[in-house]
């Protein structure tokens, strides 16, 4: 959901990112019309967009009667119909995320250092995410008859994005992924430090699945929350994709697609909020796959020929979408459904396309000045860091 890319494919390279020169099946694919270093993918940008639409859909059709307010004045499936039965798999939007996550980061962390790689992401994630968490508790103070805005100690936990593991209410629990995603980038740093080449990154995601499935044996919270247990099966399909697109098929990497895939089967099958409600699991089951299959197409180059200019533009919008739509979104229709004579559909439809556009916005306005700003003072500031000598011991001193 969070890690986005520049859209750019990687450059072939005449070597094998420090494999021996005769290990030709660890090589790149090289260069041709479909497959060029400097081409975009908006078909990957495109995905993004759906995953973050589809998610804003679950919430605002399906997820408004959660006790915090009853969204458009009466039952979603009054409302909506058989629209209310489909935005109710929408949630299926959160495992996309994380699977484009796991393809996009390691794309984009190639032959980076780790220092490199903490800059780029605290750049990529915090600009717009700072702009989002203001403009939500300003919607929740104007409004508090929706959702209450949290304290002023709390705010400052959310702007760290820090939330979960401080034990902070979230200023939107959807929130609660961008934790995940945290972890997933740590987790990542492992095979940064060594450097990335084919080995070490299928050796990471090996053992990442063990160590996933073996965590259920130890019994130990701690151990889940780090390994992400439950969700782990997504980062790790894909990177795998990410191999495959960038070294093309092999047994090794469409066995951990698989195995991946039917961890999911199993972990993530349903969502709790469809027991509640007594919906069928085989729809999101399907829709899992579905995922699987459409982002395995990208990795084989299927998708190339999607290169409308809407899809990257919508790829922008992707990350603030994502953290405006529920508070905002719930508020908005709180506030005009009794006053405007438009159906229901048309609201919705409507506030998605206004909730785009302030996405939109925040990425002109916020992303793009600031993220190059604050790119070149941290890296600045790592570079002065590192200048700094270190201390030398006197003569006849015992030590520093």
């Amino acid at each position: 959901m969070l890690a986005t890319s520049n859209g750019l494919r990687p450059m072939p390279r005449p070597v094998t990112d420090g494999q021996p020169r005769h290990q030709k099946d660890r090589q790149p694919r090289s260069a041709g019309p479909a497959n060029d270093g400097r081409r975009r993918l908006p078909a990957l940008d495109g995905l993004r967009y759906l995953a973050a639409l589809s998610v804003a859909v679950f919430h605002l059709v399906a997820g408004g009667e959660d006790g915090l307010v009853n969204l458009w004045g009466r039952p979603g499936a009054d409302v909506f119909g058989v629209g209310y039965l489909i935005a109710s798999y929408g949630w299926v939007g959160v495992p996309l995320f994380f699977m484009i996550s796991g393809f996009v980061i390691c794309m984009s962390s190639w032959n980076r250092s780790p220092a490199e790689y903490a800059v780029s992401r605290f750049v990529r994630l915090y600009p717009a995410f700072w702009a989002c968490v203001l403009l939500t508790t300003l919607v929740t103070i104007l409004h508090p008859d929706v959702f209450h805005p949290v304290g002023f100690r709390a705010l400052l936990a959310n702007l760290t994005m820090l939330q979960d593991p401080l034990g902070t209410p979230r200023v939107d629990d959807v929130y609660w992924t961008l934790w995940l995603e945290l972890k997933f980038y740590l987790l990542f740093l492992v095979v940064l430090r060594r450097g990335t080449t084919y080995r070490r990154v299928v050796g990471f995601c090996l053992a990442w699945t063990i160590a996933s499935v073996l965590a259920t044996e130890v019994h130990q919270p701690w151990l889940d929350a780090l390994l992400i247990r439950g969700n782990s099966q997504y980062f790790i399909a894909g990177i795998a994709l990410y191999l495959i697109h960038r070294y093309g098929s092999r047994p090794v990497l469409w066995t951990l697609v698989g195995s991946s895939w039917a961890l999911s089967m199993y972990y993530y099958a349903g969502n709790p909020w469809q027991t509640v409600h007594g919906h069928s699991y085989a729809p999101s089951s399907a829709l899992i796959t579905a995922c699987f299959v459409v982002l395995a197409l990208l990795a084989l180059g299927k998708l190339d020929r999607l290169r409308w200019r809407v899809l990257t533009v919508l790829g922008t919008a992707t990350y603030p979408l994502y953290l405006l739509h529920r508070v905002a979104g719930f508020t908005i229709v709180h506030a005009l459904r009794q006053h405007l004579t438009a159906s229901p559909v048309v609201l919705l439809a409507g506030l998605l396309v206004a909730l785009t556009g302030v996405a939109l916005l925040i990425h002109h306005l916020v992303e793009r000045p600031l993220a190059p700003r604050l790119k070149a003072a941290l890296t600045r500031s790592r570079h002065a860091v590192g200048a700094v000598p270190r201390p030398q011991p006197s003569p006849g001193s015992w030590g520093p």
